[in-house]
């Protein structure tokens, strides 16, 4: 169950130009088929109080953000489901007609494309940023859902040339002229210093946290890493009050 603590209001409702959203009638698609244990909760569990919370997430970054932007999604160690929050947030946007693009930047330890149960076999990120490949060749869109995904073909041990590079730059502002928001789901915060060459070219980063697991003395330092670019954190695996009646609401006959 994942519960939001807080959304920085500072700098919100800012204008933006106009955003195209033009992609050919050709583009590839990725038919989702959720595995028995996937964290999909749209789709495996559509009534469920989890797709509410996501639901209420982005009520509230839509609210604060109207304009959209390029949302870093991280953690302080890995575990803690940032990529959970990343697909599910990206999907919440989609669903309500947001042009969404979900993009892994987690090359070392990838998780978008396990989530989503499918591959990348063409290409994704890395060859977008190593000039072999164009934004509009490699991104998939997730059957008839304006959701978009860039993913990543196979995971890299050393990754810092492309995160410190022009491409990455030019990369998020294609993505950012083409969708309302983009979503990047990142490494975690700690231990790596990744999040220091990409946080400046994000518009904002939302830190996410799980109970039981977060260790109180990673927060200082993932949240200084962030520094004023932090637009919110989610805390994942938090008891709700009253989630017991209302997961089962839906569900009634009275």
């Amino acid at each position: 169950m994942s519960a939001i603590l807080g959304l920085n209001t500072a700098g919100a409702a800012r204008p933006v130009a106009t955003i195209a959203r033009q992609f050919p009638s050709s583009e590839k698609r990725i038919t989702i088929q959720p595995t028995r244990n996937s964290r999909l909760v749209f789709l495996t569990e559509p009534a469920g109080l989890a797709v509410e919370r996501y639901r209420l997430l982005r009520r509230r970054l839509c609210t604060l953000y109207p304009q959209g932007g390029v949302v870093l999604i991280t953690s302080p160690n890995p575990g803690e489901g940032k990529t959970l929050t990343s697909v599910n947030l990206s999907w919440a946007l989609a669903e309500a007609g947001q042009a969404a693009c979900l993009v892994d930047l987690d090359f070392r330890a990838p998780g978008v494309s396990r989530a989503l149960n499918c591959k990348f076999e063409d290409g994704g990120v890395k060859e977008v940023l190593e000039g072999k490949g164009e934004v509009h060749e490699l991104i998939r869109r997730l059957g008839e859902c304006p959701l978009h995904v860039l993913g990543i073909k196979e995971r890299m041990t050393s990754p810092g040339h492309l995160l410190y590079s022009q491409a990455l730059v030019s990369m998020i502002a294609n993505l950012r002229a083409r969708f309302q928001w983009v979503v990047l789901d990142f490494a975690p915060v700690i231990p790596m210093a990744d999040v220091s060459e990409v946080i400046p070219h994000v518009n904002g980063a939302i830190l996410v946290i799980r109970n039981g697991k977060t260790e109180k003395d990673m927060l200082a330092p993932a949240l200084e890493a962030i520094g004023p670019k932090l637009w919110g954190v989610v805390a994942n695996d938090c008891p709700i009050n009253g989630s017991a009646y209302y997961g089962n609401y839906g569900n009634r006959r009275d």
